[in-house]
């Protein structure tokens, strides 16, 4: 089932993989492509979503293999790599996706809730990182992707939505701002080793099953405000095979910094570029 590029005898985890969202996106894309791919979840309650993800994977002719930890845990997420490896052998893809937040004003948030948004956006991709490295390393070639935000930014006046969501968002974008950081430094620190390090992440509303109503009401009044999966899975899937490093960019930057064009999740089919708008009408839509 692999297409060209091929990443065959290569080994992808993709954290907070169980729901019909971004990790989902990009290990089925990655899959396309003839990696074998592992997929995370924080734990029972999230089983049947991971399970639905593995069976996409595999019945487009994937391998595909479920693992849950609690990343908030940091015993937890100790061994996660090496559990990981356990399928497939060494991880050599890292797509750091899972992410959490709580909806707090900043004037209001407890010290237990900063510390859960750090401790999954944050601590946890490095703790991951640090675990997969020294395969990488002994191959000479690894791929570290951290899925970040444009919350990172303050937003623009006036205000796109509801201000009391927008001043949620503060926390969350710090926790994503302190990954577009390190992303940047530890990609530095390995250049020249085969490692690459990026990060991307939606440039818009990203048209999830979660987030279905609010994309169509968006669609209403400005189409360049929805963003579908299958631009974060293109932007990933750039950052695999092209080898630059050092990026921290949306997707549709990365699908324009390399004139790419943008495909559905099976990894063949044309379905834009980085200049496509969406529209009801568009083959763009969430997959299933």
């Amino acid at each position: 089932m692999t297409a060209s590029p091929s990443l065959a005898g290569h080994v992808a985890l993709v954290t907070g993989a169980n729901r019909d969202g971004i990790g989902r996106a990009i290990a089925r894309r990655l899959a396309a492509h003839g990696a074998d791919l592992v997929l995370h979840a924080s734990g029972p309650a999230s089983r049947e979503g991971l399970e639905r993800s593995r069976t996409l994977i595999r019945q487009a002719g994937a391998r595909a293999e479920c693992i849950e930890a609690d990343l908030a845990d940091g015993d937890a997420r100790a061994d996660l790599i090496d559990r990981a490896a356990h399928f497939f052998g060494p991880v050599d893809i890292l797509v750091n996706n899972a992410a959490k937040n709580v909806f707090a004003p900043p004037s209001k948030i407890d010290l237990p809730a900063r510390h859960a948004i750090f401790e999954i956006n944050f601590q946890a991709p490095v703790d991951l990182v640090q675990q997969a490295l020294p395969a990488m390393r002994a191959r000479g070639w690894g791929r570290i992707i951290n899925i970040t935000s444009e919350s990172v930014k303050p937003p623009n006046l006036p205000y796109l939505g509801p201000a009391k969501f927008i001043h949620a968002l503060s926390l969350y974008g710090a926790s994503k701002l302190a990954l577009d950081r390190y992303t940047r430094g530890l990609a530095a620190e390995l250049h020249g080793t085969g490692i690459t390090v990026n990060a991307t992440k939606p440039y818009a509303v990203a048209w999830t099953g979660g987030a279905d109503q609010l994309a169509r009401q968006m669609l209403a009044t400005n189409s360049a405000m929805v963003e579908t999966l299958e631009l974060l899975a293109e932007a990933a899937l750039l950052l695999v095979t092209r080898g630059t490093t050092g990026l921290v960019l949306n997707s549709r930057e990365i699908l324009q910094l390399h004139q790419a064009p943008l495909h559905a999740l099976d990894g063949q089919t044309v379905i834009g570029d980085a200049t496509t708008l969406i529209s009801e009408q568009s083959p763009l839509r969430p997959p299933s």
